[in-house]
Parts: C-alpha cells; structure tokens; sequence
C-alpha cells in the first residue's frame, strides 16, 4: 500500500463493502487493524475485521480531500460497520450575498440556490472562524446583517445613503466603523458600489488569491511582535494558518462541477492499468479500475476501453475527462452519445482542475499496478515459477534462492549513495538489506564507478579462500631463521623479532628439495595495552598477484583481541589498504607514533625512509554481518551496460563465480556480461515481475537513504569539523560570534586563521 493520505474499504467475502475509512498514512493505518495494539478496538470494529477478506483504497492529494472522500463514500454506500451520519452537518460553507445592496459574508451549512456565491466545504469550523475574522480585518467587511438601501429616508450626518437594518432606519454607525475595522455600510456611510468592490476583493481572496493578503498579516503579526504584543501577534499567526489551510486544493468535492467521469491510464510491466473516477453532483462517489495486457500504444488502449466500457455503462455522464487527445475524438462521441440519453462530450484538458483530476486518476492508476504486482507476488506457485524460469533463461547452475540487488542514488553528485536489497525465495529479506555511503564519487557524478565501489565493498566481506596449493598458519619455531634472513633485508627489523607474532603462507609443495616453502608472512603484534599493529607484509615477488597479502591482513585482523587494528604504510600502498576496508587517521596513536621513530632509528640504511611519507591507517571490526558473509545466488544490477560493465569488472577480480546481470528501466531489458543484446526475458513474464520487484525495492531504498543523508547534512556546521569543538562550546554565545554562522571563513575582512596568529598560535 502506498504512504500517501487516502480512504480505505475493506469488503466481504461477496465484494460488499464492510467498512470506509481515511487515512493520513494509507499503509500505516490499515497495517494498525492488524497489530498487537488492535486487540483494543471495539466489538464493532473487532467483528468487520473477522468478515473482511480483502481491502481496496483511492489514494488521495491531502488529508482534507480523504475525509472529504470518505464522507461521500460513507453516504453513498451505508457500510455496516460504519459510524452512519444521517444529515449534511459535516462541513461548512462560507456564503457571499452578491445579491443584495450591501453584500455579508458568513457561514452556512448547507447551499440554497438563491443567487448567493458559496465557498466550500470547509471542513475546520475554527479555521472558517479564522477565515472569516482575516476578510473582515483586512477588507473591513461590516459583521451586521440584513443592511439594504432605503429610498424614501433621510441619510444620517455625514452619510452617503440611507440605510435600513431590517425594516427600520439605521441610527449611528457600529463599533467597528469607530475603530476603523469597518467602512460603515450600517449607517450609510459608504454607497452600494464602493463597499462591492471590497467585497469583490473578498471573493478573490475566498477564491485563492491569498497572497496578498498573507503578506499584509504577515507585516502587522512582525510589527506586533516587534512592539511585544505577542498574543495580538499569536492571534494573526492563527489567521495566516487558517488561510494557507484553505488554500488546499480540493478535488473531491467542487459544488461547481457538473458530472463527470475521469479516467487515467498508465503502463507498466507490460500490462495496461485504468483508473476510472465517477463525480457526481460535484462529489467523486465511487471509482473502478481495469486491466489489460499491453503492446499497443497509449491512444489505442483509450479508445478500447472507451468502446467497451460505455457501450455497456448504465450511467453515462455528459462530460468524460480523458488523459490525452485522440484522432477520432467525435467518432466516439457520436459512439458514446448513441447509448446514453444526452449527448457526451470528450474532454482533454491541459491545465486547472481538470488536469489536476487526470493526475489524482493516473496517480490511483499506478497505485493499483504496484498493488497488482504485490498481490500477484503474494502467489508462491507463481513466486516458484518466476525463480525457475530465471534459472532457465539465465542458465544458472542452481535457482537463485538469494537474489541481491545495487542501485546508485545521488543528488547533482552530492551525497551519493548505495543500497543493496535482498530477495529470498522471491520474497524481501528486510533485515538483510544494507547501504552504502560512498567515498570515491562525493562531488562528482560518476554512476559506474560508483557502482563498481558498492561492488567491490560488498564483496570485500565474502571468506574467499586462498588459491589451491596454498596454506595459511601461525608460525613455527622452524621458521624463524628465513624469517630473520628476509627480515635483514627488509626495513622490519626496529626490534627484536618474534616468531609468534608472524602468520604465514606456505606452498604445499616443496619447489626443490631443502627451500623453505614460505612464500608470505605478516606480523601482528602488541604495541602497547590498547593499540595492536600490522606489519612486516611481505610476499614472494613470484607468488604476487594471487592476493597472498590479503588473506594475511584478514587473518591478523581476526586475530586481534582490539576492536581496532592499525597500521602504517608508505602513501604508495594507501589505495591498496583502504580497499580492505582501513580508513586514514587524523591522529594516529602515541604507540603507532613511537614505533616508527624507533624503526627510523634502527632501519638500514638502503631502506631510509621520511616518515612524512608515511600514512597512519586503522581498522575497526565490525559485528558478523550474516547477510554481508551470505554468497548471493544471482547479483542485479540496475542501469544499462555501462553499469554492468563496471560492476563485472570488479566481480572478476575478486570472486567470479556469482552470476550477474543488469535490468534496464526504459524498456525492462535484461543484460548478461559479454553480450551487447539482451535477453529473451519477455518484461510481462514472472521471472522479470520478479526482477522489477527487486529492482524498484532497490531504487526507493537507494533515494530514501540518499534523502535521509541531505537532511542530515543540512543541520551539519562548518565548526564539526574543528576539533575540540563540540555541540556545547559550538552554542555558546561568545564563540559563536567570532567563528558561527557568517564568521566561520571571515571577519572584518580578515581569516580566523589570521586571528590564529595575531593571537598567538598554539598547538589547541
């Protein structure tokens, strides 16, 4: 279900609808029937849940369209297990009397045909309050009623007109005149003419031009609050509130329109899904959908269903909303009109309300073709069917029980992120979905090297296993005397060496009789209580390339009894350790430090070495992962080739074996590494409902992280980077006047780090 407002219907097992209710959150609220906490609804409701075998929903702009939607539904269809409201008490209206001399505005409940212009509904009576106490404030619109012209009296001193209120002469003017927050029509203190042209500003105002208004309470509210008069100030707040609360647009229910049916059709999967909403006497009372499979183009599928459908309605309308233009438009109006007893009239519009009801249709459109896609998952046979026709048209060895898939979310290059979705048996593994925050690709746009990360990353936590031939271990007293041999030759030799401090890589079998068969070694040893160090990797320059050096850093890491592993290499190798995972320090500890002074000190000669170019790295274990230690069956990619190239070429080179694959979101076409063609996977198959499941699972989980990241980087302060400084020193007034907001690069001209030297530099 979708995360957007609407209304819900559960119906019964003969398709009666049982029960109609809004939602600000459809899938929240639905998912709430069936809960823990539901064991506290009310027998009434409690009783529906038991007959309810199935649930439909109309998705909807706004919270306000949903409950005026389920009204509607609510009197339309007399569910049981509703609460039923037998009157029209649910909303206001406000009414402007255009009729009379002197115009009042006010609020009605129900609409009379009496020339009056009506504004509505309404569904806050306190915002109508609000609304209404803003129009008279602002076009000072007089609060007394039944003011007409009176042509045989005499006006008051000072007035235009006569007047009457009711049937008798007017005698002074209001309080409002007084306190100038009314022009004075009850004592005729205005002609007829000039107080309608406040009142026609009213009415523009009621009819959604808002903004001038809002600016005009929007200067008193500062200029009250500027003075400390915050509750007069609070008061304009709550009108500005009530105005922009009614500026929503409000689709469902227009008491201006005639009936209408609205229609939105949308593709998808290779199937067509129609969207069909009936309005009546200005309410939407139902809405149907249809399907039917695709291939043909958008105009040839309208005038399909417009043919099927209307020759065989019982309730034709006049006027018939359609979502795009069509050659034999008045063919079918003849064809349509011919069963109806009017004639019908096909409408394609292009802006207004109108279009915004062909959207609110294809927006239902495609909300059923996503809940077709789910209901039609929900089937195991067809689940079943789906990963074996996958096996079969991929040639997998095996039916791909574990099905991972990557996607790339970014914005103009920033905050560029990763997502990997897992499917098990067909079905989503939540827990075993992970994400990725990319550190190659931030500030540039790059998806293939970006994907070729997520790849590589991922991969790093599989146990791949040493080459054939080969065999790790912890070292022997028998090995120390080549140990020490190769250790005179390389600048490892700051301190005395012990043998149980190496692991090893041997070759199993012997090259010639009396070699040793060592062919790789790495040292992990303790520097100090909290601080373990890698060193001393070395591998036989004619074993290299088979990643020996790996597998021995891995293990050393294992080894470690810290959460933290570290190390330090020359800047040449740094690419090569953060692949592994290392990331560089700021600070590397005293321990670490210490260490490469003494080797300094005590390396040879040949192997000199500045220790500026050195690069402090550490390694932090992290929990098991059991889905990142978990050999995916079948590994998709989305994007085109370029992206499946990327990601191949990393699959390569450190585990082969995975099979992978690409789907192209235009046309839904499957690639395979090594071939320019794809597939012959037909998109409207179950094995490539399957794979577009997985892949939109990938792409909402991919942008909602990618959200999740700028909205964080927004509260993110130029100081978090400073050390030393944290969230109360950054807060604090006399600190943030020289480095916060507007001072953080510059002041009066000159840079902090000016500041720094003019004050006196220190290592703080």
């Amino acid at each position: 279900m979708p995360d957007s407002p609407g209304i819900y219907k559960y119906l019964s097992e003969k398709g009666e609808v049982l029960y109609v209710g809004k939602a600000k959150n459809l899938k929240k609220r639905v998912t709430s029937y069936f809960q823990s906490a539901s064991k506290h609804h009310s027998p009434r409701i409690t009783k529906m849940i038991e007959q309810a075998v199935d649930f439909e929903w109309i998705e909807t702009n706004s919270e306000l369209e949903a409950l005026i939607l389920e009204d509607n539904l609510i009197k339309e269809l007399q569910p049981k297990y509703n609460i039923l409201l037998r009157d029209d008490k649910t909303y206001q209206y406000i009414k402007v009397t255009v009729q009379d001399d002197f115009p009042e505005v006010y609020s009605v409940r129900k609409i009379v045909q009496d020339g009056a212009v009506y504004f509505g509904p309404k569904t806050s009576g306190i915002d109508v309050q609000h609304l209404l106490e803003s129009i008279r404030r602002i076009f000072k619109l007089c609060t007394v009623k039944n003011i007409s012209l009176d042509p045989d009296g005499t006006p008051l001193e000072g007035a235009c007109v006569a007047v009457k209120i009711g049937g008798s002469p007017a005698k002074r003017p209001c309080l409002d005149y007084h306190i100038k927050r009314c022009l004075g029509p009850c004592a005729g203190m205005i002609d007829p003419a000039h107080y309608r042209a406040s009142v026609e500003g009213a009415i523009e105002f009621l009819k959604g031009n808002y903004q001038f208004a809002i600016e005009q309470l929007k200067q008193q509210m500062m200029q009250f609050a500027a003075d400390k008069k915050f509750e007069r100030a609070a008061k304009i707040r709550d009108h500005i509130g009530a105005i922009e609360r009614s500026a929503q647009k409000q689709l469902i229910t227009d008491t201006h329109i005639s009936d209408r049916d609205v229609i939105g059709v949308i593709q998808d999967s290779g199937r067509n899904f129609i969207s069909l909403f009936q309005i009546r006497s200005g309410r939407l009372i139902a809405q149907e959908r249809f399907t039917s499979e695709g291939g043909e183009a958008l105009d040839d599928v309208l005038e399909a269903f417009l043919r099927d459908y209307y020759a065989v309605a019982a309730d034709i309308p006049k006027e018939i909303i359609i979502p795009i233009p069509l050659k034999d438009r008045s063919i079918l109006e003849a064809f349509i009109s011919n069963h109806a007893t009017h004639k019908s009239k096909l409408v394609h519009p292009s802006i207004g309300k109108k279009d915004d009801l062909i959207v609110l249709a294809e927006k239902n459109a495609r909300s059923f073709a996503e809940q077709s896609k789910a209901k039609w998952m929900s089937d195991q046979k067809r689940t079943d069917a789906s990963l074996v026709q996958l096996k079969e048209v991929l040639k997998l060895v095996d039916i791909p029980k574990r099905i991972e898939c990557y996607d790339i979310s970014h914005l103009s290059g920033t905050e560029t992120v990763g997502s990997m979705v897992v499917f098990k048996k067909g079905e989503p593994a939540k827990a075993d979905y992970r994400q990725f925050r990319l550190k190659t690709t931030q500030g540039t746009i790059d998806d293939f090297k970006s994907m070729a990360e997520v790849i590589r990353r991922r991969l790093n936590y599989l146990p791949t296993p040493l080459p054939a031939g080969y065999l790790l271990r912890k070292a022997k007293k028998a090995d120390f005397d080549f140990i020490k041999k190769v250790a005179t030759t390389q600048p490892i030799n700051d301190e005395a060496l012990d043998v149980k401090q190496f692991y090893v890589i041997e070759k199993e079998s012997r090259p010639k009789p009396g070699l040793p068969t060592i062919v790789a070694f790495c040292r992990l040893r303790n520097l100090d209580e909290k601080v373990d160090d890698i060193s001393s990797l070395w591998v036989h320059e004619d074993h290299r390339g088979q990643k020996l050096g790996t597998h021995l850093v891995k293990k050393c890491i294992e080894s470690s009894k810290h959460n933290r592993v570290y190390l330090d290499a020359k800047k040449f190798f740094e690419n090569y350790y953060l692949k592994l995972g290392f990331e560089i320090l700021r600070k590397a500890p005293d321990a670490l430090v210490e260490k490469v002074k003494r080797a300094k000190e005590r390396t040879h000669k040949s192997f000199d070495f500045d220790p500026k170019d050195l690069v402090y790295m550490a390694y932090q274990k992290r929990k098991k992962d059991t889905s990142f230690d978990s050999v995916p069956d079948l590994m998709v990619i989305d994007g085109g080739k370029g992206q499946l190239s990327a990601a191949f070429s990393v699959l390569s080179e450190k585990f082969p074996g995975i099979p992978m694959i690409s789907l192209a979101k235009r046309l839904e076409e499957v690639y395979v590494p090594g071939k320019s063609h794809p597939v012959a996977l037909p998109n409207n198959s179950d094995g490539s409902y399957l794979l577009q499941r997985i892949r939109d699972e990938a792409h909402r989980f991919a942008i909602t992280f990618n959200k999740q990241s700028r909205d964080k980087t927004m509260t993110k302060s130029a100081l978090d980077a400073v050390p030393g400084v944290g969230a109360k020193l950054k807060k604090t007034p006399s600190f943030a006047f020289w480095f916060g907001a507007g001072h953080s690069t510059s002041f009066a001209g000159r840079t902090y780090s000016d500041y720094g030297r003019s004050f006196g530099e220190t290592d703080s």
